[in-house]
């Protein structure tokens, strides 16, 4: 059996932490797992509600850090990881009993060393927030042969959509730590390592952000943080990278030159 470990990270989650347990503990046609917390200074209950729910599990770590940003808790729980493959996962979000399973299947099908998955947003209240068993379109997934192309118009998916090599993932650094948010960043780096293999059905459902915008770092500076972290993440890729491609090079400093021009136009 395939044996896979749970990296979550967490800012004051304890209204969702409850929902986002049972998803992962719920999870089908798996081995033997670990679950690693990575608390960023909550300043809520979210340390002791993660240990009440996982009191008499085996293989959890819950960590705690200083506040230092998503980018360098997901990195504190790659490099906590002991098994082959890491399944992120957002503090608020939750999976499809099927997602692990099928994401790891697609890995496999396609020998790559990522797979992702479509997501929906869906009030708090919905019954998706409790993770049911629903049923899938049972299409084949498919091998993103240029994901690296394809990640340099914008950012598809969180890291809740996202399984990957363990090692592959200590290989590309993780997520950028010069970089608040850790999704695109991470998420390019892997692009430049390996093809991605799309499962396209709905494996996870994040609460929309009305429900979670006072904790959501993207929130920050009405959404001015996304802006900044999305051109910042290609501007140090591109800087870290001199061999890169000159097609990739282009696309990506045209794509941040136009997003922040559209911005400023926005914004007088």
């Amino acid at each position: 059996m395939r044996e896979v470990s749970f990296v979550v990270t967490v800012f004051n989650k304890a209204a969702f932490l409850p929902a986002v347990v049972n998803a992962m503990l719920t999870q089908k046609d798996l081995g033997n797992c670990e679950y690693i917390f990575v608390d960023d200074g909550s300043t809520d209950n979210s340390v002791q509600v993660l240990e009440e729910l996982m009191l008499g599990q085996q293989n959890v770590n819950i960590i705690s850090q200083e506040n230092t940003g998503p980018a360098i808790a997901t990195n504190r729980g790659i490099a906590a990881a002991t098994k082959p493959f890491i399944k992120l996962v957002d503090g608020d979000d939750v999976l499809h009993p099927r997602a692990t399973a099928m994401l790891l299947d697609a890995m496999e099908r396609h020998g790559v060393g990522l797979a992702y998955c479509d997501m929906e947003l869906v009030p708090l209240d919905s019954d998706r927030m409790a993770a049911p068993d629903v049923p899938l379109s049972g299409n084949p997934s498919y091998c993103d042969e240029d994901p690296l192309w394809m990640l340099t118009k914008k950012c598809f998916f969180n890291l809740t959509c996202i399984l990957a090599s363990t090692d592959l993932l200590r290989e590309t650094g993780g997520c950028d730590p010069r970089v608040l948010l850790q999704d695109y960043s991470l998420e390019i780096a892997m692009a430049y390592k390996t093809k991605f293999a799309h499962v396209t059905d709905v494996l996870a459902w994040a609460p929309s952000i009305e429900a979670v915008s006072e904790n959501r770092a993207s929130q920050f500076g009405a959404g001015a943080q996304v802006l900044h972290d999305l051109n910042l993440a290609l501007a140090c890729f591109v800087a870290d990278r001199p061999a890169l491609e000159s097609r990739i090079k282009a696309r990506m400093l045209q794509r941040a030159a136009g997003r922040a021009w559209k911005w400023a136009r926005r914004h007088e």
